[in-house]
């Protein structure tokens, strides 16, 4: 496929940077990942697979898909969770079918009549992000797509309203919650609400906010104790958890969808929205194909 190896530069060392780096390693070329050294969004990531907040279409779920088989491959734990969501989530369908079911009453949390157990992959991000990482990291910031010599992945997240010169990637904010993990709480997520409650081994997170417009990471207290309160409502348990901290990040949200294609000797592959992981996989095979044309 390739006639030989190619020196690529990745800018963005979150889910999304980092996976095309991997992928693009995989496929035999030299990889430097340029990063900014600052918190990344994929930091504050639940983990859960869900195509969340990235639009939909038949691409998105071919590439949602692909995620999903990449992260059972090496070796993501699948995790049974409960869906809740007032009408049928539109990728429901394409999940294997012996990974979905329709909840039984006595399954739902109090005050709900309909939700989906569904079985998908639940990632420990520190640890899948730092598996990911290539054998070259350089710490600085870029100003120009320009400046950088050779073929370059634009994973730039939020920055590629000015790199890319794209207006339609806007910030959406999310804070979440760290607490311990107690035994029997629930991996859920009321997607209509925005509420989820993910537990995990290292802790469990529970979220969650949308704030698009909002470019604030600050920890908002409040907040805090507003989302332990909407948890609570889906699992009662949760009171018996410690706070353990919380995080704010902001999702590269884009207008019309995640951007993935190639200009010149730019390829470009930003704006998953809060599908960043979800997505990751799929978009960087599609990386990879781009690198060859």
């Amino acid at each position: 496929m390739f006639a030989g190896r190619t020196d690529v530069t990745v800018i963005g060392a979150g889910v999304i940077g980092l996976t095309c780096a991997h992928a693009l390693e995989s496929a035999g070329h030299r990889v430097t990942v340029v990063a900014a050294d600052s918190p990344r969004v994929s930091d504050v990531a639940g983990g859960l697979w869900l195509p969340y907040a990235t639009g939909e279409g038949d691409e998105l779920l071919s590439w949602a898909i692909e995620t999903y088989a990449w992260l059972e491959g090496i070796g993501v734990r699948i995790r049974e969770y409960l869906h809740l969501e007032t009408e049928e989530p539109w990728w429901l369908n394409a999940l294997p079918r012996d990974r979905v079911r329709s909840a039984r009453a006595r399954e739902l949390p109090a005050g709900y009549d309909r939700g989906w157990v569904c079985q998908v992959p639940l990632v420990e991000m520190p640890r899948h992000l730092k598996a990911l990482e290539p054998r070259v990291i350089v710490r600085r910031t870029v100003a120009s797509l320009a400046d950088v010599p050779g073929l370059v992945v634009n994973c730039t997240g939020l920055a590629a309203r000015e790199l890319a010169a794209d207006p339609t990637v806007v910030a959406a904010r999310g804070q979440v919650v760290h607490v311990t993990t107690v035994p029997g709480l629930p991996c859920v997520c009321d997607e209509d609400e925005m509420i989820y409650i993910l537990p995990r081994e290292d802790r469990t997170v529970v979220g969650g906010s949308y704030e698009p417009g909002n470019d604030s990471t600050a920890v908002d207290p409040v907040q805090t104790e507003r989302l332990l309160a909407r948890g609570r409502t889906l699992a009662p348990q949760l009171a018996e958890a410690k706070l353990l901290g919380a995080q704010a990040g902001l999702r590269p949200v884009r207008r019309g969808g995640p951007r993935v294609d190639r200009v010149g000797d730019v390829i470009h592959c930003y704006g998953h929205g809060g599908a960043g992981l979800t997505l990751s996989w799929g978009c960087a095979r599609r990386v990879v194909e781009l690198a060859a044309e």
